[in-house]
C-alpha cells in the first residue's frame, strides 16, 4: 500500500528500501516497486548521504502522504479518537521532551529520568490499545519504548542515541505519527 510506504518515509526521515518495507512489516519487493513509482511521480528521491543510500520524502510527497492519511481518517472515521489520543499524549510529550533535554545535558539523574519515562510509556499504552483497534498501524510503540528502557538501564545512551531505536527516537516517530495522521505541525 502506497501510504504506508510514503509514511515509513516520513516517519524514518532517511532510510534504505529495507527499513521502510521492516517499518510497516511490507514486503521489500513491493516497496521498492513502490518507492521506484513515488520517485517517478515526484514523491520521494533516492539520495546519498556519509556513504549510506537511502530515500528522502519530498515535499509533494509530504502532501501527497498527509492526504492518504486524511482519506485514512475519512475511511475508518477515526479522526476524533486520533485528536483525542493526540491531546492525552501531549501532556506526557512535554515531560518526556523535558526528560530527555535533561540528560543531554546531564542536567538529570539517569534514575529520575527513567521514572518519568517509564511513566509516560504506562500513558501510552491505553492510548495505543485504542488507536490499534481502528488503526493497526500505530501497534509497536509501546514494545519498542519498553525495549528502549530496559536497555538503557543498563546502557544509559538507549535513551537519547540517534543511531539506534532509543527511547527518544522512538517516542519521536510515535509524536511524527500522530501529528502527521491529523494533518498539524509540532506544537498544535
Amino acid at each position: 500500500m502506497m501510504m504506508l510506504t510514503l509514511h515509513a518515509v516520513r516517519l524514518l526521515g532517511f532510510a534504505d528500501t529495507e527499513a521502510v518495507a521492516a517499518r510497516f512489516a511490507q514486503d521489500a519487493g513491493l516497496v521498492e516497486a513502490q518507492l521506484i513509482d513515488a520517485g517517478v511521480n515526484g514523491f520521494v528521491s533516492r539520495n546519498t548521504f556519509a556513504g549510506f543510500s537511502g530515500w528522502l520524502l519530498s515535499g509533494a510527497g509530504r502532501v501527497e502522504n498527509e492526504q492518504l492519511l486524511a482519506d485514512e481518517l475519512d475511511r475508518t472515521g477515526a479522526r476524533s479518537l486520533v485528536l483525542a489520543v493526540h491531546d492525552d499524549f501531549a501532556e506526557s510529550n512535554t515531560r518526556v521532551v523535558s526528560a530527555c533535554g535533561a540528560i543531554q545535558l546531564q542536567a538529570s539523574s539517569s534514575a529520575d529520568a527513567m521514572h518519568l519515562l517509564a511513566e509516560a510509556v504506562t500513558a501510552w499504552r491505553p492510548l495505543e490499545a485504542r488507536l490499534i483497534e481502528v488503526l493497526p498501524r500505530f501497534g509497536g510503540y509501546s514494545g519498542r519504548l519498553l525495549h528502549a528502557l530496559q536497555q538503557a538501564a543498563r546502557d544509559p545512551t538507549w535513551i537519547t542515541a540517534t543511531n539506534r531505536d532509543s527511547f527518544h527516537r522512538a517516542w519521536f516517530e510515535l509524536h511524527e505519527d500522530l501529528i502527521a495522521t491529523l494533518g498539524i505541525q509540532r506544537g498544535q
